[in-house]
């Protein structure tokens, strides 16, 4: 069962990498920096205390390959530009350089994790009981938090969507638990109602938020995962029959659109009748390429966008400004030049064939998707789940060839 998960976690790395990220997910409104700091202090403990564990061997299991190395490279273009003083605001990239590295700490102690099939399975299955939590806290928070964290803590926001004070990050955060919940709904069949009653409860979380972007590609990550789901039933040989399966399949979409009827769709359709729904996104988007074009080598430095916007900002959108492009690959061009778009994009994009291979991944395409019109990586209580996924996708192509004859009927290959 999932919830075994909690008391089988691989310890200590792995039990105490996932209170990390569960922390960062739950101080994720704390405007205070004690909240980041902490977080990117156990990461960088942790690390050490990994390192120091596996110096005496040879060599390391963890992900093969020149591509996962390049995250390692993504803290180090900050330090260049401060060493070359190409950054307008060295305090700014200090903090990023930080950001970047906790990031990538998260990645290497996510491959020492998920290096075993079992690991996996258990740090998912973890996860999704987290992200289920939390989803429940949404929903019950929706009309009722009076922008209020637990309906305790106030903010300056007028709704809180669990922990979260931005929906699009909260609905972000859906989009990498909801695929595993699907995919492990699809290959238990019957013995699925735990998995499909947690799909449903995240995907009506995410209905109700009434994020477009979120809406719309939760929605294509059921639809794919059901589709991949029959396919691959149809084909193998499962321990029961395809039109059990296929019932199994059917009660996903059943659960998931009850629980979202129970919300409310109104909001969300309501959402897509804007006349333009690119105002604002389009010209801090137009804005970000122009610095991109003005530093394509070196970029702005890392961390600088909000205060060199300023120059090449195209309206005035008095109350609002501009804190992020809100498209993370523009972003990325702006600060850290052509360079560093290479080095976050290239393990990203090669992940992609990697999570259709493996559904329960699929969250990070729709996250890539995602970082199109949001900014996904700022935030770590989203960004230190994707580089957990984006860890557990690369060792699991790293043991494919090592796995035993039966690997096909486990839920996480």
């Amino acid at each position: 069962m999932p919830g075994s998960a909690f008391t089988h976690m691989p310890a200590p790395v792995g039990s105490l990498l996932f209170l990390l990220l569960c922390f960062t997910t739950v101080t994720v409104w704390v405007r205070q920096a004690w909240a980041l700091q902490w977080f990117q202090i156990g990461i960088y403990a942790l690390v050490v205390f990994q390192v120091l564990k596996v110096s005496r061997q040879k060599n390391e299991d963890i992900a093969d390959g020149v591509i996962p190395l390049l995250v390692y490279l993504i803290p180090l273009w900050g330090i260049i530009q401060i060493v070359f003083h190409t950054t307008t605001s060295s305090f700014e990239t200090r903090g990023e350089v930080l950001r970047w590295g906790a990031l990538a700490g998260v990645f290497y102690l996510s491959q020492t994790v998920t290096r075993s099939r079992a690991g996996r399975q258990k740090l998912l299955n973890a996860t999704l009981c987290f992200a289920t939590a939390m989803a429940v806290l949404c929903l019950m928070q929706l009309n009722t938090s009076d922008g209020r964290i637990l309906w305790i803590f106030p903010t300056n926001f007028p709704s809180i969507y669990a922990t979260f004070q931005n929906k699009n990050n909260y609905v972000q955060f859906v989009e990498i638990a909801l695929p595993f919940a699907l995919w492990c709904a699809v290959r238990e069949g019957w013995r699925s109602w735990w998995y499909a009653l947690a799909g449903g409860v995240l995907y009506a979380s995410a209905v109700g938020v009434a994020s477009r972007a979120g809406f719309v590609l939760c929605t294509g990550e059921l639809i794919t995962i059901l589709t991949i789901g029959l396919v691959k039933l149809r084909r193998s040989a499962m321990p029961f029959t395809f039109r059990s399966a296929v019932a199994a399949v059917l009660i996903v979409p059943l659960i998931a659109g009850v629980f979202a009827f129970a919300v409310g769709w109104k909001r969300t359709l309501d959402r897509f009748s804007d006349a333009d729904p690119f105002v604002i996104r389009r010209e801090y988007f137009l804005g970000a390429l122009e610095m991109a074009k003005h530093r394509p080598l070196t970029g702005y430095g890392l961390g600088t966008f909000e205060q060199v916007y300023q120059k090449y900002s195209i309206k005035d959108f008095y109350p609002f400004y501009a804190n992020h492009a809100h498209n993370d690959w523009a972003e990325f061009a702006a600060e850290g030049g052509l360079p560093f778009l290479a080095l976050v994009s290239i393990p990203f994009l090669a992940a992609i064939p990697l999570a259709f291979r493996n559904p329960w991944g699929l969250g990070l395409v729709a996250i890539v998707l995602h970082a199109c019109v949001d900014y996904p990586f700022a935030r770590p209580a989203v960004s230190g789940w994707m580089f957990m996924i984006l860890a557990a996708l690369y060792m699991t192509r790293k043991n494919d060839n090592d796995l035993p004859s039966n690997a096909s009927d486990s839920l996480v290959r």
